[in-house]
């Protein structure tokens, strides 16, 4: 349920701080904007480049890039100097920083926090074990932030419980994606029989584990498995796998035509060995396909329920397992599926993100 708030006393500034502002994070600009007024949201680029998304925002009102490098370089001076300077001249009061992970987000909080402004951290944060260094985490935070957005039940409990924040602080969701640009106009389709996964071709990722797994399943007798992304092991996949007819390799395409991907898809799996939250969860069930999650996808205690199967990322009989089980699916169980991810995913929009925002900083 959305919360009723008298938009017309928010006048004041916000400043939103990421690595990279590309299509992900827009539908939450807007969705603040919608709230607090155009004029009122400014954005900033921790940089001018990055090696993965390369994306553009040139268009964008109300926009700063803190520095020229890239966002695999540190250039901290710099980006504090810049950060300092936009909140000076455009009289900002709230700060949104991207995490707490970099010198340079350490350094924004602790300045915005002692110059009297409110700051409010977005995390994904679920996996530290090491002891000191969350007591050292605790104590900062605890110091300079004013509330927690994070992702889902992983992130809440580890900021409550290992953290020590304190869960009034603490709301969710931050991971969201415009679910209406993900929506599919002609309904889901079960007989597609395509099996998709959309991730970067990296280690963590777990491709090579995910197509044997699919291989040595009676589903690969009748389903194929598209594989979109791009990375360091696309072309060692390649050359391992092109020789099966009911596995495809294809490059990245642009956030446009990602929709029309999963519309040719009748279900969407992640098997990463790591993943903090995994928004490609989040596009896939806003286009109504059931999904399938490693253990250590963070999207998997808040999005799975009733809408799909999760595995052991270590198992290759766990998936197998899976695989077996989806293959002996009708197609009106995977139809009740494809409905229970719509149901789920509309408690991860931008406009509850937005109003969560509002909340926390207690306007």
């Amino acid at each position: 349920m959305l919360l009723i708030i008298d938009y017309n006393k928010v006048m004041n500034n916000f400043l939103l701080v990421w690595n990279r502002i590309g299509d992900y994070h827009l539908a939450r600009v807007r969705a603040l904007q919608a709230i607090v007024g155009d004029g009122c949201v400014f954005t900033a680029d921790l940089a001018a480049a990055d090696s993965l998304y390369k994306w553009k925002t040139d268009n964008l009102q109300n926009h700063f890039v803190l520095s020229t490098k890239s966002a695999e370089q540190r250039d901290v001076w710099n980006r504090l100097k810049n950060f300092r300077k936009i909140l000076r001249e455009k009289s900002i009061k709230y700060c949104c920083i991207a995490g707490y992970g970099t010198v340079e987000y350490l350094l924004m909080i602790m300045s915005a926090k002692l110059s009297g402004r409110k700051v409010l951290v977005f995390s994904e944060s679920w996996y530290g074990q090491r002891t000191l260094f969350n007591i050292a985490k605790s104590w900062f935070l605890k110091l300079f932030v004013d509330a927690f957005l994070v992702s889902g039940k992983r992130a809440a409990e580890f900021s409550a419980n290992i953290l020590k924040i304190n869960p009034k602080k603490i709301a969710t969701p931050y991971s969201v994606v415009d679910n209406y640009h993900f929506a599919n106009p002609n309904g889901y389709n079960p007989e597609t029989k395509t099996l998709l996964c959309m991730a970067r071709f990296s280690k963590e990722k777990n491709q090579e584990f995910l197509i044997d797994a699919f291989l040595k399943s009676s589903l690969s007798k009748s389903w194929k498995l598209k594989l979109v992304g791009a990375g360091p092991l696309k072309e060692s996949l390649e050359q391992k796998f092109k020789a099966n007819l009911n596995i495809e390799l294809c490059n990245w395409v642009v956030y446009n035509d990602l929709p029309m991907i999963y519309f040719n898809s009748s279900m969407f799996v992640l098997a990463s060995t790591f993943e903090p939250w995994g928004l490609v969860v989040n596009e896939a069930m806003s286009a109504g396909l059931p999904v399938v999650c490693s253990k250590a996808v963070g999207a998997l205690p808040d999005l799975v329920d009733g809408n799909g199967f999760s595995f052991d990322e270590n198992s290759m009989e766990s998936l197998i397992g899976v695989f077996n089980q989806i293959d002996a699916l009708s197609a009106d169980e995977l139809l009740k599926m494809s409905r229970r991810s719509v149901e789920i995913i509309k408690n991860f929009t931008p406009d509850i993100w937005a109003e969560q925002v509002v909340r926390l900083l207690k306007i």
